[in-house]
């Protein structure tokens, strides 16, 4: 059941003066770079919240995918946690982790592995506190072999917009670097 102040605190930021908000709020969701890594967290009395909250509409929910593509694109696992709840509850293939210092290690073994990553989510569907993702990925390992992986995963939200489960299904397979769909320039 959502928090009785989410709807008031949306509310109030729709009231405010679009240049009062931070840029990542007045954003078109559209746009590749609504909400991105650097989305907006709230402080409430010692509480994080990570907009944007659930219940999800297609727009909420389709920005919350933009958000996660666009941190996890950075393979900064110490910023990407901070998505994640204290407490999170992870099946990542068979790897099961609890915790969101477990998920920042993982994170971090995962791209001293998987090298040149880059990741593309969409929206799959979505309901009250629960989002689920379609998705794909490229990198090679150490030895230069590509894959590319394809997944689902299902993502359980607490009010304060914070990830609270993520159950992910992944499949690799291997391709030649000229059979690469994602080649964009990453920022680093």
């Amino acid at each position: 059941m959502p928090h009785p102040n989410h709807a008031l605190l949306n509310h109030r930021l729709a009231e405010l003066p679009k240049s009062t908000l931070p840029h990542q709020a007045r954003a078109n969701p559209h746009s590749r770079a609504h909400l991105g890594d650097n989305s907006p967290s709230i402080i409430k009395k010692n509480e994080i919240m990570k907009p944007p909250l659930p219940p999800f509409s297609l727009e909420t929910a389709t920005a919350k995918v933009q958000a996660a593509e666009d941190a996890w694109n950075t393979r900064d696992p110490e910023k990407i946690s901070l998505a994640y709840s204290i407490d999170t509850r992870w099946r990542n293939r068979s790897d099961f982790l609890e915790g969101r210092e477990a998920v920042a290690h993982y994170l971090q073994g995962k791209w001293q592995r998987e090298l040149d990553y880059r990741l593309k989510k969409t929206l799959w569907s979505f309901t009250g506190n629960h989002i689920a993702v379609k998705f794909e990925y490229e990198y090679h390992n150490t030895d230069g072999q590509w894959f590319r992986a394809y997944g689902n995963e299902l993502w359980e939200f607490a009010d304060d917009g914070l990830m609270q489960v993520r159950e992910a299904s992944i499949n690799d397979l291997s391709i030649s670097e000229s059979d690469r769909k994602f080649r964009w320039t990453r920022s680093s």
